[in-house]
């Protein structure tokens, strides 16, 4: 079952190659027929990106009718770094996001980039980590995207590829799609802790839904709703491939959801944002219809949620209400649908 799921999943990844992430990070390569490990992947990391690439981001939240007075400040500024490694084997990995600038280039963080109050600077970085990780470092104020894990993931996007006849492009998608994902997580975390917002359940989860949120709401206007649904089903793929199948009594006490209960939560967030759209994800088999049924209310309130946590914190120049709010991502839901393919030929 879980093969077939995987499968689905990473045939519908490919209509998102004309979308905000086709563009060359990482080039194309001989595809292997099986996974590599971390660190042999570096030589693949390569070549120029387009000159011509546009910006992702889409800017902060605001809209006509919420904004105030430019001479109100705006929220706290991220910073950004790139670590130089030790270990040589990483090297073309840190050359490559550091002369690409990836942690800029990815929409979501770059949206709320200066739109939130925060007591203390939060930075962005890439390093080498010895393991395969990224993390929230509460001490150092710090979220980290190792290079390991970068490594990781385009070995996994090259064997998947391989195995399921998929494009060249591919194994850089299958990186980009879950590096926006896995930041947006560790977001999360920080967020909770910098802002003490109230978590009362398993704060993994709660941190999964807003990464989810976030990418629903913040994706370039150049990306249709489609697209963004499929990068995060590609994140979605990732809590599979973790996924050892038998576990012990320390993964179940562990802090995060087993991979495949990550995995259909992520499915329900997909489903429920819009079952007319995303039909095919109940009737192909990836989400069960008892959980299906469910998923549209769960959405809500996880949406209604996550906005009630975080406008109090929304920077003074980008104030609004929770309708204001609402009615800004309803446009850009409806901006962003009009760059969908149309279903014929012109």
């Amino acid at each position: 079952m879980l093969q077939k799921i995987i499968i689905a999943v990473l045939s519908l990844a490919l209509a998102a190659v004309g979308g905000a992430f086709a563009f060359s990070l990482w080039a194309p390569k001989a595809v292997q027929p099986a996974a590599v490990a971390p660190g042999a992947a570096a030589s693949r990391f390569l070549a120029p990106v387009a000159a011509s690439l546009a910006p992702l981001t889409a800017g902060p939240i605001v809209s006509k009718s919420a904004v105030v007075s430019a001479e109100k400040p705006g929220g706290t500024a991220f910073a950004y770094e790139y670590v130089p490694p030790k270990n040589a084997s990483l090297q073309d990995t840190f050359a490559t996001v550091r002369d690409r600038d990836l942690l800029r280039k990815l929409p979501e963080i770059q949206s709320i980039d200066g739109l939130l109050t925060l007591p203390a600077p939060l930075r962005f970085l890439t390093a080498e980590c010895k393991s395969v990780d990224a993390f929230y470092e509460p001490e150092r104020r710090e979220i980290v995207l190792c290079y390991e894990t970068l490594e990781m993931l385009y070995a996994q996007g090259e064997a998947t590829a391989a195995a399921s006849e998929l494009g060249k492009d591919f194994p850089e998608q299958y990186v980009l799609a879950n590096v926006r994902f896995i930041l947006l997580h560790e977001t999360g975390h920080a967020l909770v802790d910098l802002l003490e917002l109230p978590i009362t359940g398993r704060e993994e989860d709660a941190v999964d839904q807003l990464a989810t949120v976030l990418m629903q709401k913040f994706a370039s206007v150049d990306e249709t709703p489609t697209q963004t649904a499929e990068n995060l089903r590609m994140a979605a793929n990732w809590f599979l491939q973790r996924s050892k199948g038998q576990y012990n009594l320390d993964a179940y006490a562990d802090e995060h959801a087993l991979g495949e209960q990550r995995y259909f939560n992520l499915q329900c967030l997909i489903y429920g944002h819009d079952p007319v759209g995303f039909v095919s994800i109940v009737s192909d088999g990836d989400l069960p219809e008892a959980r299906a049924a469910r998923c549209p209310a769960e959405v809500e309130r996880v949406e209604r949620s996550w906005l009630r946590l975080l406008l109090p914190h929304i920077a003074p120049k980008f104030q609004m209400t929770e309708q204001q709010a609402q009615r800004y991502f309803e446009q850009r839901e409806r901006e962003r649908s009009k760059g969908a393919e149309a279903p014929y030929v012109r």
